[in-house]
């Protein structure tokens, strides 16, 4: 019996690739006889063979039995032709003996496809080979095909016999070379004789060009070669080849070098006349610049740099990434550095500056890397193909998650209103109590809020250029304006975001939502619940809710595949939407679910600071509400889901056993992580501040080497660890500017009504947050949110933390798909296959909901235990 990973098609994948896939295959046992297919069958599945032999007919004239053209045993595809011409089965496949077979559906195939170049690769290999066999059987019908052309070729003077011939290699000919060649006007000849159009013909929109019919050319081509050899035809092309530089006609050289293969030739040609041509026909040149092997392109990626960057930048990316899918394997390291170098400049010329960053990114691990790593060998390649793909979805998730675009005229729109807010607030009368220079203060921040909700620059330049305005403007010291940085909640922060990098670059998260889906039933509910337990295991123990849902909702959709539900069918939608919620929307009800709780922790500066163990308790009661209401809510939306198929005991036990043993450095990162939170749950008998804590795992992940330089350099997001830099600073301002004080007895006047309602309050607060998110998202909404609204705390009785309790929970709905990262990371990490949009917004009002009642009915236990007063 073959296993998964000797079977060729599969042979290049990685471990946990093969345990991704083999949840979407569906194993199908036949006995002996059974017919598989028939001839003219529509081709919709694939199959591989795991154990036993299929025989293959194809049907013969009438009156003669069926013709065996071919047995098949373990490890052999059959199918894949159908599949990927998209006709009719071309054989009777019939099974010779009892066989298990693994079956995958078209809309599989399409994705292994598009998502490994191997198995592209592999399907090339194999039509080739099976059409070698098929070439041989078609060698005795070229041969009487040649006599016949040579018989039709007698009938013409030999000069005109001649320069058919000898252009029967080339793909297009100059009119003026062959009169210059045989002093034959082409034209002329094929007005008298209408015969020799069966042979040549003017090509389409190039008068004066000609090319031989393409069901002769071959033939001709042979014939030719058989009467005058190989040295005629290097001959006539060197004549052609001179001919063209003299008059100028670099296509036609360049498209001729590339169809005898002389690549090295092109690029120097490209080169050399680049700077002498206009810019179309360098366009023109490029396109002819497709078929060149990726080997080229990498070896002369410098010679190709004004192409590539400024003549079609957007084929020129195109062109990277076929170089990279296709000969990746054998690069060096110093050429994955340049390649990348040279994509990151393409992106600079395009306007694209955040995917230059990335890609320099990816230059600078790369050059941190000693010796030769292919594209799919050694753990440094595998966090490299990691970053790429958590890349394209954060630009997936960027791009679509703004309510306004990025365009030109919303530029000078955003600059006018951040000079009127700024020119403003500076003249404008103080109020309040506030001090002038309170009131620029107010003005530099608004200025900056503008900036974030148009998103034309990224947040941490926003906030450095802040950074700079205080100093400069002689809004508060240096100290209090980079205070945010000396904070032990920053440096956790940076620790938290180690364990992440150390956690998301091995296998521990799959591995372990496997065993959590393995304790439950193999049915859909089953399988609904073992979701719901993965995520609320998973929660504490990864601080990023991108990474938990980017981990669950594709192992939700390869469950949902497992049952047969098609993509954006009731079960695959109620499995993935499930899977975002609970891996993803759970994260403020635990201290370590996210690093936003702790950055909105940082920001409320609470006098007795709150430890894992009380944040959870605290939290308790509303996480058991909302997790009830949204499993309601789920299954009336989902209800009578009809399963396709059971998943297999043996599919999990073969995935499990697929991803090894635990390797050294996934023991490490589970037990320094485990022991971080118990330290963190016991900070109550110990003392210990939480950073410090962290600082010793991070310390331990070193040290061990679970956790090495590239990890850190490339894990670690430090683009955002500068924008909560800032936005710690700029609380502490507000403090010292005596805005929070402000701001408290101004909200405290005119929202008096509320104060002596707790539960009316925080829907308030709710309502309020849900309303800023639908112009402001993500970290700038909580920074904004907390800093306004945590002065109404002390009046109203409320201690800080349910505030920002409230705040963390409800500035990420998803009504618009724009307003939450954490749902559209959800959406494209399946590539939008899990659930629609419309299903989306549909659970973000019971998302909505149970947040509502969740805090409503946690107020009488808040005050029970005395966080209300």
């Amino acid at each position: 019996m073959t296993t998964l990973q000797k079977i060729g098609m599969f042979k290049q994948l990685s471990n946990i690739e093969l345990a991704k896939l083999l949840g979407k295959l569906e194993l199908h046992t036949v006995t002996a006889g059974t017919v598989l297919f028939r001839q003219g069958d529509p081709g919709d599945r694939l199959y591989v063979i795991k154990s036993g032999k299929l025989e293959l007919y194809v049907e013969a004239t009438t009156g003669r039995s069926p013709q065996m053209i071919s047995v098949l045993a373990e490890g052999d595809t059959l199918g894949e032709m159908a599949m990927l011409t998209g006709e009719a089965r071309s054989a009777t496949a019939i099974a010779a003996t009892d066989a298990e077979l693994y079956i995958i559906d078209r809309e599989t195939f399409q994705g292994l496809v598009e998502e490994q170049p191997s198995i592209s690769t592999y399907f090339i290999r194999l039509l080739s080979r099976r059409l070698t066999t098929t070439n041989e059987q078609l060698m005795t019908t070229k041969e009487l095909t040649s006599q016949a052309i040579a018989k039709e070729l007698d009938a013409f003077p030999p000069q005109l016999v001649h320069l058919l011939l000898c252009c029967s290699p080339f793909p297009r000919i100059s009119g003026k070379w062959l009169t210059n060649q045989f002093g034959i006007a082409l034209e002329e000849a094929l007005e008298s004789m209408p015969a020799l159009k069966r042979f040549i013909e003017e090509v389409d929109q190039s008068p004066g060009w000609y090319t031989l019919v393409s069901d002769t050319r071959q033939v001709m081509a042979e014939i030719a070669t058989v009467r005058f050899g190989h040295e005629e035809k290097r001959k006539r092309m060197a004549d052609m080849l001179s001919f063209y530089e003299a008059t100028e006609e670099w296509e036609a050289a360049v498209e001729l070098l590339g169809h005898t293969g002389r690549w090295s030739e092109v690029l120097e040609v490209v080169d050399r006349v680049r700077s002498l041509i206009d810019i179309d026909r360098q366009k023109r040149l490029y396109k002819l610049l497709h078929a060149c092997p990726p080997e080229y392109i990498v070896s002369s990626f410098e010679r190709l740099s004004h192409c590539l960057a400024h003549v079609e930048p957007e084929a020129g990316l195109a062109l990277l990434d076929h170089a990279w899918s296709e000969h990746g394997e054998h690069y060096t390291n110093e050429q994955w550095i340049a390649t990348y170098e040279c994509a990151a400049h393409i992106q600079a010329q395009l306007g694209r500056h955040q995917q230059s960053m990335e890609y320099l990114t990816l230059a600078e691990a790369r050059k941190s890397i000693t010796g030769i790593i292919g594209l799919d060998k050694g753990p440094g390649s595998h966090l490299v193909q990691q970053q790429l793909a958590r890349g394209q979805i954060r630009r997936l998730a960027g791009s679509a998650g703004g309510l306004f675009q990025r365009s030109r005229l919303g530029g000078w729109i955003a600059t006018f209103l951040v000079l009127v807010s700024l020119v403003f607030f500076h003249y404008m009368e103080p109020f309040g109590g506030l001090s002038r220079t309170a009131m620029d203060f107010i003005g530099v921040g608004i200025a900056a809020v503008i900036l974030w909700i148009v998103n034309l620059i990224p947040d941490y330049i926003v906030s450095l250029g802040m950074v700079m305005a205080w100093v400069l403007g002689g809004l508060v010291t240096p100290e209090v304006a980079l205070s945010g940085f000396a904070s032990t909640t920053w440096l956790y922060m940076i620790f938290i975001m180690a364990f992440i990098a150390a956690i998301t670059r091995s296998g521990i998260l799959y591995r372990v939502s496997l065993n959590a889906l393995k304790r439950f039933p193999r049915h859909y509910r089953g399988q609904l619940w073992g979701v719901v337990a993965g995520g609320i295991l998973l929660n504490p123990l990864i601080p990023s809710s991108s990474a938990k849902v980017s981990l669950g909702v594709p192992l939700a959709r390869t469950l949902s595949e497992s049952m047969g539900f098609a993509s954006n069918s009731r079960g695959a939608a109620g499995l993935g939407l499930t899977s975002m919620i609970f891996y993803g929307f759970t994260a403020p009800f635990v201290l370590t679910g996210s690093y936003t709780n702790m950055m909105a922790y940082g920001l409320a500066s609470i006098a007795e600071p709150i430890n894992w163990l009380q944040w959870f308790f605290y939290a308790l009661p509303a996480f058991v509400v909302f997790a009830v209401v949204m499993l309601i809510l789920l299954h009336i939306m989902f209800r009578d889901v009809r399963q396709v198929r059971p998943i297999s005991d043996d599919v999990l036990d073969e995935q499990l056993r697929l991803l090894g043993p635990w390797t050294r450095a996934e023991r490490i990162a589970v037990m320094t992580t485990l022991g971080s939170i118990a330290f963190l749950i016991l900070q109550p008998l110990h003392g210990i501040d939480s950073a410090w804590i962290m600082l010793a795992g991070f310390a331990v992940l070193v040290i061990t080497g679970a956790l090495d330089r590239q990890t850190v350099s490339t894990g670690i997001d430090w683009t955002f660890l500068l924008f909560l830099g800032v936005a710690f600073s700029f609380a502490a301002a507000t403090q010292v500017l005596g805005i929070a004080d402000a701001l408290s007895s101004f909200l405290g006047n005119h929202l008096a009504m509320f104060l002596s309602s707790p539960g009316l309050l925080l829907t308030v607060v709710i309502l309020v947050s849900f309303l800023v998110t639908l112009v402001i998202r993500d970290d700038p909404a909580v920074i904004l949110l907390v800093t306004a609204l945590l002065p109404l705390a002390e009046k109203a009785g409320i201690h800080p933390w349910i505030f920002v309790f409230v705040i963390l929970l409800a500035t990420d709905p998803f009504f618009f798909t724009y307003q939450s990262p954490t749902y559209l990371t959800a959406y494209y990490s399946s590539d939008g296959k899990a659930f629609t949009h419309r299903q989306g917004q549909k659970i973000a009002l019971a998302y909505a909901l149970a947040i509502v009642l969740a805090i409503t009915i946690s107020v009488p236990y808040w005050k029970w235990i005395g966080l209300i007063s």
